[in-house]
C-alpha cells in the first residue's frame, strides 16, 4: 500500500482529503447527542479489529498453546469466514519442520497405512511431481499438518466419515485400493525430513520421520 501511494497524483490527494473531512463534519454539524456514540463506536470497532489482527498474528508466527489459544481458536475461526483480516500472501510463515497427517485405517484387527497419491507418504518412495498441476486435498493437509494441535478442521472431518460409509468415494485420493469395510479410522502425524546422502546410500530412504503424535480412532458404524 505504501508503494501505492506514489501513483497518486494532486487530484487524488486532495480528494482523498475532502472524503476524510466529510464525516467529521457530517458529525459536527448533526444532533450534539449523536457525537459521543459515533466516537464510542468507532473507537470500539478499532479495537475489536485491533485484538482479531493480532490474534491472528499469534496464530500465524507465534507458537499457541495451552487454555488461551483453546480459547482464541473461535475467534480465528470467525474472523476468516468473514475475511476480517488476512495474513499477506499464501505462505505467510515459514516453518522449519514438515509435519505430515497419515490415514491409517483399522481392518481385521490391524491398522494399515493409506498414502495420498502427492504426500510423501512411505519414506522410500521418492517425491512426486505435481506441477503444474495442485491437488487439492493434499495442499490442504499441508496446513492441517502445521495446526494439527488444533481443532479438526471440517474438511478432514468429512474425509474421515467417507473413509468409513462409502471409501469410494474418495479411493481417487489413495495410492492405493482401500478396505471396503474398515472398523475405524484414525491419522498419525509424522515430522519428515529429507535424508542426508549417506542415509540415502545406506538405506535406499528419501525420508526420514519421526512420530508426533495421533488423533482418538474414530469408530465406524457397521454394516
Amino acid at each position: 500500500m505504501a508503494l501505492h501511494v506514489f501513483l497518486l497524483d494532486e487530484h487524488d490527494v486532495t480528494a482523498i482529503g475532502k472524503w476524510r473531512r466529510r464525516p467529521k463534519r457530517a458529525i459536527a454539524n448533526g444532533p450534539p447527542g449523536l457525537r459521543r456514540p459515533v466516537r464510542v463506536a468507532a473507537w470500539v470497532g478499532a479495537g475489536l479489529w485491533a485484538f482479531v489482527s493480532l490474534t491472528e498474528a499469534w496464530f500465524h508466527f507465534g507458537e499457541p498453546s495451552g487454555e488461551a489459544a483453546t480459547i482464541l481458536v473461535p475467534v480465528l475461526e470467525w474472523s476468516q469466514t468473514f475475511r476480517v483480516v488476512n495474513a499477506f500472501h499464501l505462505f505467510a510463515a515459514v516453518t522449519r519442520e514438515r509435519i505430515e497427517p497419515e490415514v491409517q485405517l483399522l481392518h481385521h484387527g490391524v491398522w494399515t497405512a493409506q498414502y495420498f497419491k502427492f504426500k510423501p507418504g512411505d519414506p522410500a518412495r521418492a517425491p512426486r511431481l505435481v506441477a503444474p498441476h495442485q491437488p487439492r486435498v493434499d495442499f490442504l493437509l499441508w496446513f492441517y499438518g502445521l495446526s494439527y494441535q488444533r481443532r479438526q478442521p471440517a474438511y478432514v472431518a468429512a474425509l474421515q466419515a467417507r473413509l468409513c460409509d462409502d471409501p469410494a468415494a474418495v479411493a481417487s485420493l489413495f495410492g492405493s485400493d482401500l478396505p471396503s469395510a474398515p472398523s475405524a479410522v484414525r491419522i498419525v502425524f509424522w515430522a519428515y525430513r529429507f535424508t542426508s546422502i549417506a542415509e540415502r546410500d545406506a538405506t535406499g530412504a528419501w525420508w526420514t520421520r519421526r512420530p508426533l503424535g495421533a488423533t482418538q480412532p474414530s469408530a465406524c458404524d457397521p454394516r
